[in-house]
Formats: structure tokens, sequence, C-alpha cells
């Protein structure tokens, strides 16, 4: 059963959807993303023994994420988004073009930043679980502490980067209520 939200007399026949593939990618670099924040975040409130478990899925993951969003990268280059609204603002057309590109490099920075951290700590990371990746770096706690750093703040910056674009969805579902939101929903051809 899928909810739909109220859209503007005529702002449907604006807003053309994405394309499936489009969508899974979206989506599925959403779940993976949800599971790199809870493995990290998780570090802090599981006992000890569970967190190479966390570890190894965090590293794991992280490597996925980067070749999701590198299929997705080259899907979105041979397959252009629908065009925006023709009511949306310049400014505004200018911040969700700029929020986009800054979601692609950093989730492209950040699983690079963390498959160096983990091959600064002597740490194996793995394409899909199972495809084991060779160490970027040699073996240099310091090194990889400092990496580390940078990718803890690189996780900020992304999560800062996704909360403007979650705003922008919902500042064209609720204010606009324009149908943009819904170009992206699974429920849409």
């Amino acid at each position: 059963m899928s909810a739909t939200l109220p859209v503007r007399a005529g702002a449907e026949s604006l807003t053309r959807p994405y394309t499936s593939v489009a969508k899974m990618f979206h989506w599925l670099t959403v779940a993976l993303l949800i599971v790199q924040y809870v493995t990290e975040f998780g570090l802090r409130l599981v006992p000890k023994t569970a967190e190479d478990t966390l570890i190894a899925w965090h590293l794991s993951v992280g490597p996925t994420i980067l070749l999701v969003v590198l299929m997705r990268l080259a899907w979105r280059l041979t397959h252009p988004p629908p065009p925006p609204p023709v009511d949306l603002s310049a400014p505004l057309r200018l911040l969700s073009r700029a929020t986009h590109w800054a979601m692609y490099a950093l989730l492209i920075v950040q699983p690079l930043l963390g498959w160096t951290a983990a091959s600064a700590y002597g740490a194996t990371a793995y394409v899909l679980g199972v495809i084991p990746l060779p160490a970027l770096v040699g073996k240099d706690e310091a090194f990889g502490t400092q990496v580390g750093h940078v990718h803890g703040a690189v996780a900020l910056l992304l999560l800062a980067i996704i909360a403007l674009h979650i705003s922008g969805a919902m500042y064209h579902a609720l204010i606009k209520r324009d149908g943009v939101i819904g170009r992206m929903l699974p429920s849409r051809a």
C-alpha cells in the first residue's frame, strides 16, 4: 500500500519520474548509508566482544557504497535525470545541483578515506563482503588515526549534505506540493 502526497493542481505534469534503475541506485545507496552510520554509531553502544563484527560490516559496506555510487554516477552521466520543475528559481536549482554533486563527491571520497585508514591499520576492506581489496598504504597506525579523523569529519559533512537534500525534498513535498518528491519514490513507474 503506497501513500501519496497531495500535489498542487497541474504540478504533476511538470515532473517526470527518474528511471527505475536510477531509483534502485538511489534507494540502495540510502540503505547502505544507513547500515554504515548504524554500524559506526553502534560501536559506541555494543560490548567489546561485538565490535569486530560491526567493524567487519563497516569495512564491507563502505567499499560497496563506492562501487554502487560509481555505477550510479555512470548511469546518471549516460541517462540524464528528468528536468526540474520549470518554476524552480535559479538559486534553488543551483543549490539542488550543488547538493547532488557534493553528495556524489563525498560518497566517493568517504569510502576511499575509510579504505585508506583501514589499510594503515592493517585491516582489509571488502567489496560486497567477499572481494578483498588491496591495501592502499602501508601499515602506519599514526597515519591511520589521522585519516580516520578526516573520515569522521567527512561523515558529519555528508550527514549535513544529506539533511539539506532531505530538506529540499520536504520543501517540494510539503510547501510547493509540486510532485518532485514522487519522481524518486519507488512506487512510481
